[in-house]
């Protein structure tokens, strides 16, 4: 009887372990992250709405999110290295609002702000201006990933961050490379992909 309890807790077990794989995908980088190992640096291009067009020609799917590089609400993490410079080109593709990218504490979806500031920024990094740029206008935003934890890369223009207009952004000690992660269970498998 013993035998089979612990079969039966293995087997709870690997059950549990797989359920944990499938909420986050394997770390990738993508076509829009370069690193730059020997200088502790990485490069991203980040675009908002960046597959807006592509949403409405598929019958208007999710033409109520807005998105970074067609990742919203936390199902996409970046992850660098601690101590890396980042240089973010942020370009805003959308077809009608003005868009923003900061580096932001983590926020529950309970406490989220109605807009962002500059006093909001980790490590003073944002656009200028907070705001938003307009449509098809680009900046760039150059930090150092100074310390390891969870933040937010957020859109500072009112309301954007309660709608969902961010993605998560991780900083880890003992790192070689830039990456990304897809939380699977956070991206609807009926939308457009994100941007590869």
């Amino acid at each position: 009887m013993a035998r089979y309890a612990h079969i039966a807790l293995l087997a709870f077990t690997a059950l549990g372990l797989l359920a944990g794989i499938a909420l986050a995908g394997k770390p990738f980088v993508p076509s829009w992250i370069k690193n730059f190992p020997a200088d502790k640096t990485v490069a991203i291009e980040i675009v908002a709405d960046w597959n807006q067009v592509e949403r409405y020609r598929r019958d208007n799917i999710r033409t109520d999110i807005i998105d970074f590089n067609g990742y919203w609400g936390g199902n996409l993490t970046i992850i660098v290295p601690a101590n890396w410079s980042v240089e973010v080109t942020f370009i805003n593709g959308s077809l009608s609002f003005r868009h923003s990218l900061m580096v932001t504490r983590v926020f529950a979806q309970s406490e989220m702000p109605v807009k962002l500031t500059a006093k909001d920024a980790i490590w003073g990094a944002y656009t200028d201006p907070p705001e938003g740029i307009k449509t098809n206008e680009r900046r760039q935003l150059n930090f150092v990933a100074q310390q390891a934890g969870n933040y937010f890369l957020a859109c500072a223009r009112q309301t954007h961050l309660m709608d969902g207009h961010w993605i998560g952004f991780e900083v880890r000690d003992n790192l070689e490379r830039a990456e990304a992660v897809i939380h699977d269970n956070k991206f609807p498998q009926d939308q457009p992909a994100g941007r590869p």
